[in-house]
């Protein structure tokens, strides 16, 4: 089996993009990724970590052919 990584989501955050406020970037999350891969290796799994206290506290992400990855607020509207 792989190794795990976990990532530490905040969910439940608001009712529209519009809501959230924050500065993580696309060039962020990438510089994240890179040194998680230098210390954790390309084959770790990604296991979601949303600090839940009461219900399920991981998740995974998303990886599914028919459900892009990344989508604009835009497009959820149609």
């Amino acid at each position: 089996m792989a190794s795990q990584v976990l990532l530490n989501i905040s969910d439940n955050q608001g009712y529209a993009p519009d809501q959230i406020s924050t500065n993580f970037t696309l060039a962020r999350l990438r510089e994240e990724v890179e040194q998680a891969i230098e210390v954790y290796g390309a084959d770790s799994v990604i296991v979601l970590n949303n600090g839940q206290r009461y219900g399920a506290t991981y998740g995974s992400i998303i990886d599914s052919p028919s459900t892009d990855l990344f989508y604009s607020p835009e497009e959820e509207e149609n």
